[in-house]
């Protein structure tokens, strides 16, 4: 198995999966929506690796069937990272939820026309992790669990990531001639891979670590770095013990107010303050970058990353080794 395409190119998770499988001697194409991301895109990586690379890079966009099958033929397996949208997207309702689940589904069933015997997806917590209905104070969260898609509080984002992947496995249940193991990665951190950007898991980094946020509010996340997330997309790969799998992946979980501790002992300018639960929910109907995260104020998250563990033998990188001092973070020297 040695020519793998990596959907998502430019993205964040996208760039580590690619430097990764060729430092390990894969042959690996990809896909960009535009077309002067191309040279962009082989620059970067071969500035990461510090040598010249191959990269096949076709032009595709998963709201089109437009350089698909060109970019899927002759493949051994799909890494499949791409997204129609990022975290934070504006858009209504059924504009983010369908593209999500659309998007997979045309690459799912272009890989089952081209024979395609092994995928995996990169999904998130955020399909596991929400359910307003549930009251408990403390939840374990395992993969088993699933975001629930009746709750009205949870956002379109979220929802997006749960259709998505709750329709890969339907499609894999139907086509049991692709084997798919799904990565479900917490809050993403760490370093780079050519020009920064400021959206998704930087985006709320930025927010705290600049005090744009003026509180840290009562929410406890799981973090992991992006050269973690990047390993286990391949361990998967290459591990068929991973066949059938859902795999959530945290270094750990922290309260924001203990996160933002962190980041100022490294020199940032995080909040220190953290209000009451009840505040901070009523503020949610009113505020955009809360509101998502309601169900989840005041909850005490602990993912169970047994699987990632026992099965790809995850072994994270501590969370002081992705945070780096003020002075060295690539993100906020280039995007201040």
């Amino acid at each position: 198995m040695k020519n793998i395409l990596v959907t998502g190119g430019t993205s964040y998770i996208g760039k580590h999966v690619i430097a990764q499988l060729i430092d390990k001697n894969y042959s690996v194409r990809t896909t960009v929506r535009d077309k002067s991301k191309s040279d962009e895109i082989k620059s970067d990586i071969e500035k990461h690796l510090g040598k010249e690379v191959s990269l096949d890079v076709h032009i595709a966009d998963l709201l089109k069937d437009d350089g698909w099958d060109g970019a899927i033929k002759g493949c051994d397996a799909i890494i499949h990272v791409a997204g129609p949208f990022p975290v934070g997207y504006d858009g209504g309702e059924k504009e983010l939820t369908g593209p999500h689940e659309d998007g997979a589904m045309r690459v799912f069933r272009l890989a089952k026309e081209h024979g395609i015997k092994r995928i995996i997806l990169t999904s998130s917590v955020a399909s596991i992790w929400m359910d307003s209905t549930v009251e408990d104070t403390v939840r374990y969260i395992d993969e088993s669990n699933w975001t629930n898609l009746d709750d009205d509080s949870i956002d379109a984002y979220t929802k997006g990531k749960a259709l998505k992947e709750k329709a890969a496995w339907d499609f894999i249940e139907k086509n049991d001639s692709i084997k798919l193991t799904t990565i479900l990665p917490s809050v993403v951190l760490g370093p780079g891979i050519g020009k920064p950007v400021r959206r998704g898991s930087m985006e709320l980094f930025m927010m705290f670590s600049k005090k744009e946020m003026p509180v840290a509010p009562p929410l406890k996340m799981g973090i992991v770095d992006v050269r973690d997330v990047a390993k286990m997309h391949i361990a998967a790969l290459e591990n068929d013990e991973s066949i059938g799998k859902r795999v959530i992946l945290a270094e750990d979980t922290y309260w924001m107010k203990d996160f933002c501790k962190m980041l100022n002992d490294l020199g940032h300018n995080a909040p220190t303050f953290s209000p009451p639960v009840f505040f901070v929910k009523f503020m949610a109907n009113f505020d955009k970058t809360i509101k998502p995260v309601k169900p989840l104020l005041g909850v005490d998250i602990r993912f169970n990353t047994e699987i990632a563990k026992s099965v790809l033998k995850y072994d994270p990188i501590p969370i002081e080794k992705t945070l780096f001092p003020l002075e060295k973070h690539i993100i906020l020297r280039k995007l201040s």
